[in-house]
């Protein structure tokens, strides 16, 4: 095994170790609404920071989902042309959208979502609500993870095109 190879099969346990944790956080979810709702509708009780705990959890989902839907192929798409077509069209489809489309996409992310974490961090931003949870940068922080997690998968998805093994079709 070559250290190309080493490297896409690292990338992919990566990968697919954050999209299981990612898929252990909607459990944690379900019973944060669970747990609101009963509170809000039984005892009438209401507290931000669990409507904050549930929201950034549900970000947190789909942020760290990003790569490992793509990894599996489950982002939706337009099936009118790419459905029916030949595995080396899917290919030719699928390197022009992760090059032109993808991965300038990933730069932007993680350029700007830098700069905007990092200055949360410097102010140690929290919830703008009373009673919110601190931290609002750990939040921020995995937009730029986002982007970084999401330009991994592609260049290996790119790397397993050009070697004539990837799957995702």
């Amino acid at each position: 095994m070559n250290i190309l190879e080493l490297i896409s099969k690292k990338m992919d346990s990566l990968i697919e170790l954050i999209g299981k944790f990612s898929s252990i956080l909607i459990c944690f979810l379900i019973l944060v609404i669970t747990l609101s709702v009963i509170l809000r509708y039984f005892f009438s009780l209401g507290y931000v920071w669990l409507q904050d705990l549930y929201i950034w959890l549900h970000a947190t989902i789909i942020l760290l989902g990003v790569s490992f839907t793509l990894k599996h192929n489950g982002h939706v798409r337009i099936d009118l042309f790419y459905r029916d077509a030949s595995h080396r069209y899917k290919n030719i489809i699928n390197l022009f959208g992760y090059i032109f489309l993808t991965l300038p996409f990933c730069v932007l992310v993680i350029n700007y979502s830098y700069s905007y974490f990092y200055r949360s961090y410097l102010l140690l931003e929290a919830s703008k609500e009373t009673g919110g949870l601190p931290a609002i940068y750990i939040l921020k922080f995995l937009i730029f993870f986002m982007g970084i997690t999401l330009i991994i998968q592609v260049i290996n998805n790119i790397f397993k095109i050009i070697k004539g093994e990837n799957g995702n079709n």
